[in-house]
């Protein structure tokens, strides 16, 4: 019996046409030469099909080359800071070591967000002396004394001033008299939301930039293979290159002790970037060079040895820097 339609067109039914049913069969048997080429493809390592169970690996499953972190580049060392220097050190290695240190970038993609630095000394004035370091912006102050900055009211503890300016708070820390600390303070502005120090007669800006370090620049050893094992024990010994600002506003903040002399330039010894110690100097305006470990008690004799492998070390430049095998880690490189 003939199928009844109940409503739509007088016409009988459309069927396809042989023709039609053959052209459709060659298109099908198509597709499928196709699916099969691309499997091949797969299993050569070409451009294949990714399974949702292969688009992400499994937690505690490495990959080879992981993607990296959104965000801003990880710029040079010294990014940010003026005065430009040209060829600025970009590494820094012991020479006679028995083997080849293992590199590592410590990238802080977030660092020209967050607080800036303007580095003030007198004449006289070396890393972590003679001088002070404006942070802007900073959290407000919490206790301290009640002074005078300018037209405003801040406050002081001892080494610090600190006041409100564009809508935020700035600090100065340093080792000068309070009667300069907030005399430089009363010359700070803001622009465009970056302290600008206009110095007070006996004083002159250093060094301005980012107060955590964009890049930081390690290399790192056995204490064995640098020949100090006796005086720091079995540990790490790592070589920096950083950007200086906030590494400069740490040394005000602890307890920092002379380290001599590296390169003619003037050291100091201290916990900031420790490990154990660092023995740090500044190779350039506005930024620096360290020497750091962690193992041994920090004594006289693990300072010695800080300045024992200070003065083996050699500066790299970007080039020298790029042919060690090295490693990125995100961090915020914050120097306390």
């Amino acid at each position: 019996m003939a199928d009844v339609v109940e409503f739509g067109s007088d016409k009988p039914p459309w069927r396809p046409s042989r023709r039609l049913m053959i052209v459709a069969g060659l298109l099908l048997a198509g597709a499928g030469a196709i699916g099969a080429v691309m499997a091949a493809l797969d299993d050569r390592g070409g451009p294949g099909p990714i399974a949702a169970s292969e688009a992400a690996p499994p937690a505690g499953r490495a990959t080879s080359e992981a993607a990296p972190p959104a965000g801003p580049p990880c710029v040079p060392v010294g990014w940010g800071q003026t005065p430009v220097v040209a060829d600025p050190p970009a590494g820094l290695v012991v020479e006679q070591a028995t083997g080849r240190p293992s590199g590592l970038v410590r990238c802080d993609r977030a660092a020209a967000d967050g607080p800036w630095t303007v580095v003030v000394r007198r004449p006289d004035g070396t890393l972590g002396r003679h001088g002070a370091v404006v942070t802007f912006p900073v959290s407000a102050p919490k206790g301290g004394r009640a002074v005078e900055v300018g037209k405003v009211a801040g406050r002081a503890e001892q080494g610090t001033v600190s006041w409100p300016v564009a809508r935020a708070y700035a600090r100065i820390r340093g080792d000068l008299p309070e009667s300069a600390l907030t005399a430089i303070a009363a010359r700070t502005t803001v622009v465009h939301n970056r302290p600008v120090v206009d110095p007070p007669a006996g004083y002159v800006v250093v060094a301005s930039g980012p107060y955590r370090s964009p890049a930081v620049h390690e290399a790192r050893y056995d204490t064995a293979e640098v020949g100090e094992q006796a005086a720091l024990d079995n540990g790490l010994v790592y070589t920096g290159i950083a950007g200086g600002g906030g590494f400069e506003d740490q040394l005000y903040a602890v307890h920092a002790r002379d380290g001599g002399r590296v390169a003619g330039r003037p050291a100091v010894v201290s916990p900031v970037y420790g490990g154990n110690a660092t023995l740090a100097w500044e190779p350039a305006p506005g930024m620096v060079a360290y020497v750091g470990y962690s193992g041994a008690t920090l004594d006289d004799a693990a300072a010695a040895a800080l300045g024992r492998l200070a003065e083996r070390s050699r500066v790299l430049n970007a080039a020298g820097w790029q042919a060690i095998d090295q490693q990125t880690a995100d961090q915020p490189n914050e120097p306390g």
